[in-house]
Order: structure tokens, then sequence, then C-alpha cells
């Protein structure tokens, strides 16, 4: 259960941007620039790299085709960097496996939010599948904002007017809702907590939905504080469908939504979620999703 306390203390003070200089890498950036003007944050650009040459390369060949390749990514970088005026950037150009530039962006400076753009549904699963995703989801300690190629452009401005999280309430919520409650707070925006659940099936009669739906609402409504209600009155959403995904795309679409907040636990594997296929939902949702950790 969150507190107005709690709510108080999220930060996107420090904004990491992985970028590989592709349109949808750009439309993250843009996110992030949007962000961070908004809270005065400092941005670390990073874009990683693995640098490879053909076996038949000489070593004199293969040091001066690496040196090429990086020196190639600076300017890249440098001219991404440059979008950010007037705001606080870094660059960082990383070379290793996806693994070791995982691990070097964990060990970067405290870090309040992680932004990645993705291509779509087979670039989003890249991401999201094998042990750079299970690094990622298993060791940060911040959200991820997920920018998907259906994400609509006037959602990069970072007014966010009406936020949604989506829950299987199996687990603690407690992280997700904070950070719902924070931006809700902070733009006045208004908040949706939706559950989607498939519909019921004989023996039960169809119309038992009437009947179960105020458990499912009661059980939302406890994810946050009574106090915290008064203040940031939210809608409770409950949603029968045979597909989650399906489900949470069609609230999304249907309220207009601005940001979709999932959340993850770490000592899970990231398919065992809701969100297990989170590449289906980014591909095709209309706004950014921001991904949460759940508490140990």
């Amino acid at each position: 259960m969150v507190s107005l306390a709690t709510a108080s203390q999220v930060s996107l003070k420090n904004i990491v941007v992985a970028t590989d200089f592709s349109s949808a890498s750009e439309s993250a950036l843009d996110h992030a620039i949007s962000i961070a003007r908004h809270y005065t944050s400092r941005i670390v650009l990073v874009h990683a790299m693995e640098t490879s040459q053909p076996p038949q390369a000489g070593p004199d060949e293969e040091t001066h085709g690496s040196r090429e390749l990086l020196d190639q990514a600076e300017q890249k970088l440098l001219t991404e960097a440059q979008k950010c005026a007037g705001i606080d950037c870094e660059r960082r150009l990383l070379v290793g496996t996806a693994v070791e530039v995982v691990d070097q962006i964990l060990a970067l400076d405290h870090i309040d939010l992680i932004v990645v753009g993705t291509h779509g549904t087979k670039g989003f699963r890249k991401l999201l599948i094998g042990s750079a995703a299970d690094r990622i989801f298993h060791h940060v300690r911040c959200p991820v904002l997920v920018v998907g190629p259906s994400a609509r452009k006037d959602k990069a401005d970072w007014r966010l007017k009406r936020i949604l999280l989506a829950t299987d309430l199996q687990s603690d919520e407690a992280r997700a809702v904070e950070y719902a409650t924070h931006l809700a707070a902070q733009h006045h925006a208004r908040m949706a907590l939706l559950h989607v659940t498939t519909p019921p099936r004989p023996p039960y009669p169809q119309d038992s939905e009437l009947e179960i739906t105020p458990y499912f609402q009661s059980r939302l409504r406890g994810l946050i504080s009574y106090h915290v209600w008064g203040d940031y009155p939210a809608d409770v959403l409950v949603e029968f469908h045979e597909d989650p995904v399906a489900g949470i795309l069609a609230v999304a679409s249907r309220h207009d939504i601005d940001l979709l907040i999932l959340s993850v636990h770490p000592k899970e594997p990231w398919t065992s979620h809701l969100s297990h296929n989170a590449h289906r939902i980014v591909a095709q949702l209309p706004c950014p999703a921001l991904i949460v950790q759940r508490e140990f």
C-alpha cells in the first residue's frame, strides 16, 4: 500500500538513454529530453558496440578497422548529444558483449531511469530475452521507459494527462503504484488501475462478470492507502478478455493513455509475468511503457 510520503520520494534526476542511432532511439531520446527538461535532469547518452573483423584480417587491419568504427560511433554520439541543448548531457561509448555492456550501464553513478527505444516486435523480443534481459531486470533498481514504434510523437512531450497501471494482482505492486502516484501528482494527471481477467466459463453464468467485478475493484483500491485516494482519486478498471495483452491495449487506446506502467519481479524470469508478451504490448502501444521492478 502506498502512502503520500513514499510517493514524494520518487526521483528522475539521472537518466540513462541507450541509443543505436536508429529512428527508434531518436524517439527514445526525444522522450528523455522532455523528461529532463521537466525535472532539470542529467542525461547519460550511451551507445554500445561490439567491434569485430573478418577472420582473414591481420592485427593491423583489425586495429585500424576497430578504431575507425569507434571514431564513427563517437561522432554519431556527439551529434545525438547536441540535441540535448541546455541539458547536462554526458556521452558514454561502451564496448563489449551485451551482458558486459549491461553491467557497465548498471555500474554508472546513481541512475533514476533508463530509456530505450525499440524497432518493433522482433527488436523488442531481442531486447527482453536472453542473458542481457535477465541482467537488466534482475539487477537494475530503477524503472525502464520503453518507447515502441507505435508511440505517437505527441506523447514524447512529457505532459501526462492519463496514466494507466496494469496489474495481475498476484504480488506486491507498491513500487509501481508509487511511481504512478508520484507522476499523477506531478502532472495533475488522471490515474487508472487496471486488472484484466479471463471471462467466466461454464458452469458460471455469463452475467457473473457483474458479480465478480466489485471484488477486483476492491482489490485494486487496496493498492493505494485511504489518505492518498483522497488527494489523488483514481479509476479502477476491470476488463474481461481471453488475451490480457489485447485487453490492456484496448483499454489504453480507449482511454487515450499517455503512459502505461507495468512491473516485474527480480527473482522471477521475465517470461513469467503478466507482461510476458511485453514485446506485443510495446509494439502496438500508442504511448511509452514504464517498467518498474517489484520489491524482493
